[in-house]
């Protein structure tokens, strides 16, 4: 391999961790491959470490997001209630033109379209940031649908409904 020279600084120079690490560790060569290393300080991921540190984790994430996967999946279906509470008549529905249908499906395609954007707002943003933020849309849209008074503001707000909600389930996933 050639001649080792002994890797020193001037005791005048700061030198960094990395640096002082090299000079305790080892010797490097000429050729720049380094001799005698103490293999202890890059160690392989400890499996037990790392189970406990994934569970953690999941213990401290999934009750809070399975919790608003359930609050999703109510709010999708709480429409059922309102109608079963005289929505229909409330807006003034013609049950004979399906209104109410119109009503149900038009959230679907709305939900759909927002994933692909949500989740790449989501790499842009940070899950940390972008999940709360599609919460608080969420609830705005929820609550704005108890001042819905006829069939268009119905639609505009399922819409938006679509739209805001429709970030969570990839975003819970990613």
């Amino acid at each position: 391999m050639g001649s080792a020279t002994e890797v020193s600084t001037p005791p005048d120079v700061p030198t960094t961790e990395s640096d002082s690490v090299t000079n305790e560790k080892g010797i490097v060569s000429k050729e720049g491959y380094a001799e005698n290393i103490d293999v202890a300080e890059s160690e392989p991921w400890d499996e037990v470490s790392t189970k406990k540190l994934l569970r953690k984790i999941d213990m401290a994430l999934i009750p809070f997001l399975a919790f608003l996967y359930l609050l999703s999946f109510l709010d999708r279906t709480n429409i059922g209630n309102a109608r079963l509470d005289t929505l229909e008549k409330d807006l003034g529905l013609d049950p004979r033109k399906l209104q109410y249908n119109d009503a149900l499906g038009i959230f679907f395609p709305f939900y759909v379209a927002a994933e692909i954007p949500s989740n790449m707002a989501m790499k842009r943003f940070r899950p940390s940031i972008w999940i709360p933020s599609i919460m608080v849309a969420w609830g705005v849209c929820c609550t704005l649908m108890g001042i819905v008074t006829n069939y268009g503001g119905l639609l505009a707000a399922r819409s938006a409904l679509g739209i805001a909600e429709g970030g969570l389930f990839p975003g819970i996933t990613y």
